[in-house]
């Protein structure tokens, strides 16, 4: 197979069965349920994309095993010129939904596709699991399949390890293996977008405590494997919500989901890390030098978030008349200054690019990991900023049904408009977007996802710290002091960017996670 169309991907979901419940009941055909139909159709878009003339030279490459044309989200960037194409790639995926879907395929793409590149380092358990990190990509990319992933495990008692916890496969575990492969039991969240998704891949993110090696498990399976279930969380588009009145929300809802593993088969071919005796320190070895193509894709998420809202925010001033106010110049400076610094590190990145030892290229320096630690803050504040420009303005912005209404409309039309120039219909537009992307449930759950979507936010950026090469600094201040009297004063690079270097002793898949983070292991199951 190829790149796939959007209706190819439509018609994959329908000839799958997976075990869904959405508001307590069991959903038979994912394509049918009407709280997922625009989410699945926002999707087949993306698919569409990749294989329109417009697009396709951007978002395709040719399979080096294959030779058909693949998506670019999964290739490996060997050249400068690759990387810029992937940049490309994922920005443009990105603009579509303004980055308001974090989880699309590219995402998960990305995510395989570093799996594969860190196949020698699963092959530590064994050959035939850095083959499978391999064939799994492989499997993925050309069958142009769409994926979700179970990373955290449950909160239930966070001050307890997994065996410690009342039942040990609370948290997903490994029961046994079989001669067919190996048996696996508890929960795992969240599965963003996992109804409407084909595979699901499981890895422990940010590393297992000693000892715990039965929940040391990276794998991959069909979302529609026997035992396996997915509980959705309510819904923050409730229907019906009409495109006009809910601009966004109406199209881009990204369901999270719990995945409870009754007792599953995955099957030997599948695994990545079995879950025996030395699994956790393959886990806590990763590295995290493949992590950088991941940050292309995320960052490329919030720079389209971070325009759309300087869009919004100057458009909606100027609808009421009010960018003539200092103030308001000052809030409309700061996001557009914090867009442009997000643009900056997104684009230097890649001009301080470099080529790894196994000739694979990533983007430079550590900006794109601090951008990711800030973006929480960023976003809030600009949300923070847009809802003040609204203020009252939210509550009053009648609804589609009143703009059809002959008796209504006309009293909307004089009392309901903008300044000079601007309709009642393009105002009331402009605060249904704003309050669809700040105010909604759809917006507190974005919000929340931008702070969270990868782990703790204290803990990655206590990690940023930790690794940090702190002795340049210090050499500054130690010039200050006068104790480099006489010695030369360092002269900047050619080349500024630093090291992205694989560190065996850091814990954690993506190097962030310190030690001390973690419970400790007990010797004794509490």
């Amino acid at each position: 197979m190829a790149a796939r169309s959007g209706q190819e991907y439509v018609e994959s979901l329908k000839k799958r069965s997976p075990c869904v419940y959405l508001g307590g009941r069991r959903i038979a055909d994912v394509t049918a349920e009407p709280l997922f139909q625009e989410p699945i159709r926002a999707i087949a878009e993306q698919y569409d994309m990749q294989i329109d003339p417009a697009y396709r030279d951007v978002t395709t490459y040719t399979s080096p095993t294959s030779g058909a044309p693949v998506s670019t989200s999964f290739l490996v960037p060997y050249t400068r010129e690759d990387l810029v194409k992937k940049r490309k790639h994922f920005k443009l995926r990105a603009d579509h939904n303004f980055g308001f879907m974090g989880r699309a395929p590219d995402f998960m793409n990305q995510f395989v596709t570093g799996w594969h590149l860190m196949a020698d380092r699963f092959a530590r358990g064994g050959a035939r699991f850095g083959e499978n990190a391999t064939r799994y990509y492989e499997y993925v990319r050309e069958h142009d399949l769409f994926l979700t992933h179970m990373l955290i495990n449950p909160q239930i008692d966070r001050s307890k390890t997994p065996p410690q916890q009342e039942d040990p496969f609370l948290h997903l575990g490994r029961v046994r293996d079989t001669r067919d492969g190996i048996v696996v039991r508890g929960a795992k969240m969240l599965g963003t977008m996992a109804p409407i998704t084909e595979e699901v891949a499981v890895i422990p993110f940010g590393g297992v405590p000693p000892g715990d090696d039965a929940y040391a498990l990276v794998f991959g399976i069909p979302s529609n494997t026997p035992g396996l279930t997915f509980i959705c969380r309510e819904t923050v588009a409730p229907l019906p919500r009409s495109r006009f009145d809910h601009p966004l929300s109406s199209r881009f809802e990204e369901m999270d989901c719990i995945a409870v593993f009754d007792d599953v088969l995955v099957p030997w071919e599948r695994v990545l890390v079995d879950g025996s005796a030395g699994s956790g320190e393959i886990i806590n070895t990763l590295g995290a030098d493949f992590g950088a193509l991941l940050n292309v894709q995320t960052s490329a998420r919030l720079l389209s978030q971070l325009e759309f809202f300087c869009g919004l925010a100057m458009k909606l001033a100027d609808a009421i008349g009010i960018t003539g106010f200092l103030h308001i110049q000052e809030k409309l400076g700061e996001m557009l200054s914090q867009m442009e610094i997000a643009r900056a590190v997104f684009y230097g990145s890649e001009a301080m690019a470099q080529r790894l030892a196994n000739g694979v290229w990533v983007p430079g320096g550590h900006g794109l990991r601090a951008f990711h630690l800030q973006s929480g803050k960023v976003y809030s504040r600009f949300v923070e900023i847009v809802q003040t420009l609204a203020a009252g303005g939210f509550f009053y912005a009648p609804s589609e049904a009143d703009l059809a209404s002959p008796e209504v409309r006309p009293y909307i039309d004089k009392y309901v408009r903008g300044r000079a120039g601007v309709s009642a219909e393009e105002r009331i537009t402009l605060f249904k977007l704003a309050w669809d992307v700040t105010g909604e449930t759809f917006a507190q759950r974005m919000q929340q996802y931008v702070r969270f979507y990868s782990g703790d936010p204290i803990r990655l950026t206590a990690g940023f710290y930790a690794q940090y090469d702190k002795m340049p600094l210090f050499e500054i201040v130690e010039r200050a002091l006068g104790r480099r009297d006489g010695q030369p004063i360092p002269i900047s690079a050619d080349d500024a960017s630093a090291p992205v270097p694989y560190q065996p002793d850091t814990r954690g898949m993506a190097g962030t996670y310190a030690a001390t983070s973690l419970p400790a292991q007990s010797k004794e199951r509490n």
